[in-house]
């Protein structure tokens, strides 16, 4: 069967080739009539019109495919594709909407295979939970001037833009909340990214004993539930505190969102949720950096408020 071309979409549509590029590409330095622009549309679909993404991403010099790698590890309570599900649709949508692909991929910190980058030659990549030993490895596999947005890390680099909790304020907000002085426990997961812990104890300004990054142990996380089962006990993820819940009443749980899915929880237990989209930041700070590369896009802190 013959191969549909950008000639049969333009015959079909009653418009010239360049016309249905500039539509199919959605290049913004063209006014096209909306009404031509459908007519575009309609007639790609019906020819069922594919684009030759191999050869537009050679005559383009990019392929318009931007990367999420995880960092994960085999001890993960809860796995990052999990975790991580409504910023990957949040992610997913938006890319749509600029004409990008997004590849998604799972690096072990303990054997890093870096072919994924390499081979895909990725305009840009989202890295989650990245670990301060293989960082630099990862950075230095992609081509020269491609953005590199880090998720949920701290890395000392000013080079590299980064998306984070504001934790100073978030533990603010959480200490009002409580009542003046009454004690608190808190879980997280535990990351790759060993300043992460840093920064959540030290935000906390808890005694170590008092917080908890758990694996998938369970006869841990068990055990110090239990431990702490006479005072508040806050929780990072919703799906770890759906966990947390078999031992404890959802009265005394205080659950930071980071997954952006309060509506799994019940209504007694309290939450704090993102202001902003953490996948409209994170894109946001990549759209900016795939325009101007080299600019002076700042660190974005996201800050979290009690829901009512």
């Amino acid at each position: 069967m013959k191969k549909t071309t950008l000639r049969d979409v333009a015959k079909e549509a009653g418009v010239s080739v360049a016309t249905v590029s500039y539509v199919l590409n959605y290049v913004s330095t063209q006014t096209i009539p909306e009404e031509t622009r459908q007519r575009v549309f309609t007639a790609a679909s019906k020819l069922h019109y594919v684009q030759n993404l191999t050869a537009k991403s050679l005559s383009l010099g990019k392929t318009n495919v931007l990367g999420v790698l995880f960092v994960s590890t085999g001890d993960a309570r809860i796995p990052k594709p999990v975790s991580y599900g409504a910023f990957l649709d949040g992610l997913e949508r938006r890319c749509r909407e600029k004409s990008y692909h997004l590849l998604v991929s799972q690096i072990d910190p303990a054997k890093p295979n870096f072919e994924i980058i390499a081979e895909r030659k990725l305009d840009g990549v989202f890295l989650i939970d990245a670990m301060a030993q293989s960082f630099h490895a990862i950075s230095r596999n992609l081509q020269y001037g491609s953005p590199l947005v880090i998720v949920d890390s701290l890395i000392d680099d000013s080079l590299f833009r980064q998306v984070n909790p504001d934790f100073q304020r978030l533990f603010s907000d959480l200490n009002s909340s409580l009542p003046a002085g009454q004690p608190y426990a808190l879980i997280h997961e535990h990351m790759s990214n060993e300043r992460y812990h840093e920064i959540i104890r030290s935000a906390s300004g808890l005694d170590e004993s008092l917080v908890f990054a758990t694996t998938s142990d369970e006869e841990s996380l068990k055990q110090f539930i239990q431990q702490h089962e006479n005072k508040p006990l806050v929780v990072f993820n919703e799906f770890l505190a759906l966990q947390v819940l078999k031992y404890l009443s959802p009265e005394n749980l205080v659950v930071v969102c980071t997954s952006e899915c309060p509506e799994l929880l019940p209504e007694q237990v309290t939450k704090f949720v993102f202001t902003r989209s953490k996948s409209e930041v994170a894109f946001g700070l990549m759209s900016a950096l795939l325009h101007t590369p080299f600019g002076t896009s700042e660190d974005q802190y996201i800050s979290l408020s009690k829901k009512d």
